[in-house]
């Protein structure tokens, strides 16, 4: 295997790495928006419920 190949390689390795992580940090950012979502809605639930 020459010098050529093993670069590609590693740059397709580092490549996939990087795509993970992000879709990893994407995945986090939704849930955390779904919480907080979930939090609004109940709270708004609450305060119509029991508020007036």
């Amino acid at each position: 295997m020459d010098d050529e190949e093993r670069i590609a390689r590693g740059v397709a390795q580092g490549m996939a790495r990087h795509e993970a992580a992000r879709a990893d940090a994407r995945g986090r950012q939704l849930l955390g928006c779904l919480l907080m979502l979930a939090l609004f809605v109940g709270g708004f639930v609450v305060l119509v419920t029991y508020g007036g």
